[in-house]
């Protein structure tokens, strides 16, 4: 090979488009070399035009990358969003039951108290009817001869005091039990509503979740290299890195109450963060991208509870690269749990939590195939193994 085609081929291997390119422009170099041992300037000029074409496209896919980054995160936030929204929902519904439930205690506890009056109405009918008044009865009782106004006078006639408080009462029950049949009606149809509007958002999460997952699949088929995995793999821990030096930067001494056994003291008995086995544990190396993790990757069901570890406070609660729908917990005395690939978050930066407290729920946010939780301890931004940690 000449020392001009040797100097082009250095260039073209040390370019970053990538190895792929690599190939296929010393192809056409040494395609060239078969008719003639060194390529003419227009040879060279043609491959010049070749790689800016490509390294065009690879801008251009890179470009195209991020806009479908951008959209994933806007997804996932808002499926975050709509799982907040559904808890709230379901909170009332329970509520309205619970009313529900006791409107008609009452309906049953006045229909037996209807019941009762009507008996002893019948009662005194029965004695006055038997007192041998049977003319002025029948006249009262008869739909047709008497107005309301002249059944209510003969009542007057037929009943004494105690007689007509009783028929008062009567009434009033009757009253009573039909605005308590309206309360029901009433709540029926608010209970109508509120599933109608669970079921309108369940609708709403779902194509949300199936835009995500066309996101994903896209964002699959680009990142086919390996290079360039292992490439994304140390800048999103690199940008992970960078946010918990911001957040320790950004933690100021709190009193985390004297009831509360520092993070230290629980070493060996935290329970897991999730209920599911270990995946991949601290330590271990991603055969495809060579990755060392930092963590424990759980395998468990999309929506189940993820739950804190240990008393503290919430410092982020946000999307980022690599790591999805992502939660840290501020322990004190420079202890960070991370909770990662969420598909919901329930809390907000500042609330405290306590252990066994309901954080977040599993899902597989981030771009990755398979739900699971991604988790992480960290001390003054050093990583720890989990494993020492938790109850085994």
């Amino acid at each position: 090979m000449s020392k001009r085609s040797h100097l082009l081929f250095s260039i073209l291997t040390r370019s970053r488009c990538g190895f792929w390119v690599c190939c296929l422009l010393a192809a056409l170099l040494f395609s060239g070399l078969v008719q003639a041992q060194q390529p003419s300037s227009a040879d060279v000029e043609a491959l010049k035009q070749q790689i800016t074409a490509l390294q065009e496209r690879l801008g251009a896919t890179r470009a195209e990358r991020t806009r479908m980054e951008r959209l994933l995160e806007e997804t996932e936030r808002e499926m975050s969003e709509n799982r907040q929204r559904l808890s709230r929902i379901e909170a009332q519904l329970a509520t309205t039951e619970r009313e529900l439930a006791e409107l008609r205690g009452q309906l049953v506890t006045l229909e037996a108290q209807r019941k009762e009056q009507a008996t002893r109405l019948e009662s005194i009918l029965v004695s006055v009817y038997k007192s041998g008044q049977q003319t002025p009865l029948k006249a009262l009782l008869s739909p047709e001869s008497l107005s309301h106004g002249q059944r209510m006078m003969t009542f007057y006639q037929f009943f004494n005091a105690a007689q007509l408080a009783e028929l008062q009462e009567y009434e009033e029950t009757l009253k009573e039990l039909a605005d308590v049949e309206t309360g029901i009606a009433e709540r029926q149809t608010s209970l109508v509503q509120q599933n109608q509007a669970l079921v309108d958002e369940n609708n709403r999460l779902m194509r949300s979740r199936n835009q995500r997952q066309q996101v994903v699949a896209r964002l699959a088929e680009e990142a086919a290299s390996q290079q360039a995995q292992i490439a994304q793999k140390e800048a999103e821990r690199k940008e992970l890195e960078a946010l918990v030096r911001e957040v320790e930067a950004a933690i100021t001494q709190i009193d985390f109450g004297a009831d509360e056994l520092p993070f230290v003291d629980r070493r060996g008995q935290m329970t897991a963060p999730v209920e599911g086995s270990i995946r991949i544990r601290y330590g271990e190396r991603n055969s495809q991208t060579g990755v060392v993790y930092d963590g424990l990757l759980f395998d468990a069901r999309t929506g189940s509870p993820v739950r804190a570890v240990h008393y503290g406070r919430v410092v982020f609660a946000d999307w980022l690269r690599g790591y999805g729908l992502l939660l840290i917990l501020d322990h004190g005395q420079g202890y960070l749990s991370l909770y990662g690939r969420n598909e919901s978050l329930m809390r907000n930066v500042g609330d405290w939590v306590r252990a066994g407290e309901t954080i977040a729920h599993v899902g597989d946010s981030g771009g990755f195939e398979r739900p699971g939780l991604y988790f992480e301890i960290r001390h003054n931004g050093a990583t720890t193994n989990p494993q020492n940690w938790i109850r085994r």
